[in-house]
C-alpha cells in the first residue's frame, strides 16, 4: 500500500513507514464518513417530489442518521479502549458502506430512513476512532498539527463533495448514495494494514467506567464537551437547510448551491493548515472563544447578504471559524485523556455532539412551520455568540492544563 505523505506544514515532522500508513487509513476514513453528511446535503431538495415528502421532513434524512450514536457512542467507545480499535474501524467502514449504497435502492422515503438509520450505526463506530487514531499515533506539538491536517483533508471533502453531490442529484435523487459503497474496500484495507493502539486497562470494566465519568468532570474537558454541541448545533442547523436557503431566496439550482460549500472549505482549509503554528504558546480554549464569535457574526449575515457572492464570503468567514475549532476542540480532548481512557472520553464527546446534532436538525425543522429561514440562521447566529461567555465560565483563570494525577486516574 502507498503511503501518504504528511506535509511539512502541518508540524508532523519525520514518521516511520507504518505510522504514516495508520494514518493513510485514518485520513481516508475520515473523508468517507463525512460523506454521510455533506454529500448529500445539496442533494435534499431533489428528493421533496420524487419521494414525495415535505420541506421539514428532509431533516428526517439527517436526524435518523446521526440518532443512533447517541446510544452507541458510549458502548463503541468502551469497546474500542478494552477490546481494541482495528475491529471496530473496518467493521464499522463496511457497514457504513453497504447500508448507504442500499439507500439508492429504497423504494420509498420509510425505506430510505431505515438504511439511514443503519448507516448511522457505522458512522456511529467510526467518527470517534479518526480522533482517537490520531491521538494514539501522534504525540505533543505533532498531534495538534495531525489533528488540523484531519480538519484540513475533511475541507478538501467538503469543497469536493458537495458540488458533486448536488451534481449528481440533478441527474437523480439517489445516485449520490451509491458512491457510499466505496467505503467496503477501505475497510478491508483497515483490516488488513490498521496496527492495534489501545493502551493496556489495568483494571475492569466498572472501574474503567469510574474513571471516564470522574475525568470528564475536568474543567477542560467540559469546555471541550460544550464546543463540540455548540459546533455541531450551529453547522447541522445551518449547513443541512442552507442550500435549501439558497434555492428559495436566490433562485439558484442544487449544483451551484453546492459550489458555495467551497467557500466554505477554503476558509476551514487555511486556518486548520497552521492549527498547529495558531496553537503553539497560546491556550486552545481562548482561540475557541474567538472562533466562535466569527461563526457567531458570519451566521448573523447571512440573512442580510443580497448576493450569492456575498452569502459565499460570510460562509468562507465561518469557515475559518471552523478550521480553528476543529482541531482545537479534539486536541482538548485528545491530550487531556490518557490512551487506556481516549477511547472513552472521545466517544462519550461525540455522544454529545450527536445529541446536538439530533436535536439541531429536528429543532430546525420544527421551526420552518413557524418561521423563516433567515430568522432562523439570524437565531443560530446569536446562540453562538452567547454560548461563548457560558463557555468561558467554565473555565477557572489560569487553569491552561489538566493535573497529572487527573490524567492517570488509578
Amino acid at each position: 500500500m502507498r503511503t501518504l505523505s504528511l506535509p511539512v506544514i502541518f508540524g508532523l515532522g519525520e514518521l516511520a513507514p507504518d505510522k504514516r500508513n495508520a494514518l493513510a487509513l485514518v485520513y481516508l476514513s475520515s473523508v468517507m464518513i463525512i460523506m454521510g453528511v455533506n454529500f448529500i446535503q445539496p442533494a435534499l431538495p431533489a428528493m421533496i417530489e420524487p419521494l414525495g415528502i415535505s420541506e421539514a421532513a428532509l431533516g428526517l434524512v439527517m436526524t435518523v442518521y446521526t440518532a443512533p450514536a447517541i446510544f452507541l457512542s458510549p458502548l463503541f467507545g468502551i469497546v474500542a479502549d478494552l477490546y481494541g480499535r482495528r475491529l471496530l474501524l473496518a467493521w464499522g467502514l463496511v457497514l457504513f458502506g453497504l447500508s448507504g449504497a442500499a439507500v439508492g435502492f429504497a423504494p420509498d422515503f420509510t425505506w430510505v430512513l431505515i438504511l439511514r438509520a443503519i448507516q448511522g450505526i457505522g458512522f456511529s463506530a467510526v467518527i470517534p476512532l479518526t480522533i482517537v487514531l490520531i491521538g494514539d499515533l501522534l504525540d505533543g506539538d505533532s498531534e495538534v498539527g495531525g489533528q488540523g491536517l484531519k480538519v484540513f483533508l475533511d475541507r478538501v471533502g467538503y469543497l469536493i463533495l458537495p458540488p458533486l453531490g448536488g451534481l449528481l442529484a440533478t441527474i437523480a435523487w439517489f445516485w449520490p448514495f451509491f458512491f457510499y459503497a466505496l467505503a467496503v474496500p477501505l475497510g478491508i484495507c483497515a483490516l488488513i494494514w490498521m496496527p492495534e493502539t489501545k493502551g493496556e486497562v489495568e483494571t475492569g470494566t466498572w472501574s474503567y467506567l469510574g474513571n471516564i465519568l470522574r475525568l470528564s468532570r475536568h474543567p477542560r474537558l467540559m469546555v471541550a464537551f460544550s464546543a463540540g454541541f455548540l459546533r455541531f448545533f450551529l453547522d447541522y442547523g445551518f449547513l443541512t437547510y442552507f442550500p435549501l436557503f439558497l434555492v428559495r431566496a436566490h433562485g439558484i439550482s442544487t449544483a451551484t448551491a453546492g459550489l458555495l460549500y467551497a467557500f466554505f472549505s477554503v476558509g476551514a482549509m487555511l486556518t486548520s493548515s497552521q492549527a498547529g503554528r495558531l496553537s503553539a504558546g497560546r491556550d486552545k480554549a481562548q482561540l475557541l472563544f474567538v472562533a466562535f464569535l466569527v461563526s457567531g457574526l458570519a451566521l448573523v449575515a447571512v440573512p442580510f447578504t443580497p448576493g450569492v457572492l456575498l452569502v459565499g464570503i460570510a460562509l468562507f468567514f465561518y469557515g475559518l471559524a471552523n478550521g480553528v475549532i476543529s482541531p482545537m476542540q479534539k486536541s482538548l480532548l485528545t491530550q487531556n485523556a490518557p490512551t487506556e481512557l481516549r477511547g472513552g472520553i472521545v466517544s462519550f464527546d461525540r455522544l454529545i455532539q450527536q445529541v446536538s446534532k439530533t436535536v439541531s436538525t429536528s429543532v430546525v425543522g420544527l421551526l420552518l412551520v413557524v418561521t423563516e429561514l433567515t430568522t432562523i440562521f439570524w437565531l443560530l447566529g446569536i446562540l453562538s455568540l452567547v454560548s461563548v461567555a457560558l463557555m468561558a465560565a467554565l473555565l477557572p483563570k489560569g487553569q491552561t492544563r489538566l493535573k497529572p494525577s487527573l490524567l492517570r486516574p488509578s
